[in-house]
């Protein structure tokens, strides 16, 4: 069974597992970065904590692992709201990232069901994501969840393809 959990101790190895298969394939933290940054799990674990709160952006956000057995599979990132420059036009309310082993086995579309039913909960009624244009695999994963075109958005990051949907 596919579920979202909030990460705790009991995640520990599989994010460990989960990080030497990411440091063999990519060399760049992506989307969470959070995921990424990390000398240890603890620090890890401290951080998303603050974020529920306190973080220092001004962003509160809430990180999820999805969990399918004993395997973590992907981690998603709720942004609170998108009250910030750079969330607004591009970053919006989402971040995540999948494992490379299991790319294209369309957990991200059950993922991003299971992650509305969170954003419900935080009370978001319009919700901001967005893609790389190339990303076509992301954008699939989008628009299969009822997501609507917006507009492409350039800025000094990237250009990104921006999509909404209102709960």
């Amino acid at each position: 069974m596919l579920r979202l959990e909030f990460p705790n101790e009991t995640h520990r190895e599989m994010y460990e597992w989960m990080m030497v298969e990411w440091k063999a394939t990519e060399t760049t933290p992506t989307s969470p970065w959070r995921l990424f940054v990390w000398e240890s799990y603890d620090d890890f674990l401290n951080e998303i904590i603050k974020d529920l709160t306190n973080n220092q952006r001004g962003v509160n956000s809430t990180l999820f692992f999805l969990v399918h057995n004993d395997t973590l599979l992907w981690a998603i990132q709720i942004r609170h709201h998108i009250n910030h420059p750079n969330l607004k036009e591009t970053g919006g309310h989402i971040g995540y990232w999948i494992r490379p082993s299991e790319r294209k086995k369309w957990y991200a579309k059950k993922m991003l069901q299971l992650w509305l039913i969170e954003a419900q909960k935080l009370w978001l009624n319009k919700i901001l994501i967005s893609c790389e244009p190339e990303n076509t695999a992301s954008e699939k994963v989008i628009l299969a969840n009822g997501w609507i075109y917006n507009k492409i958005v350039k800025t000094d990051h990237g250009v990104y393809k921006t999509f909404w949907i209102t709960l």
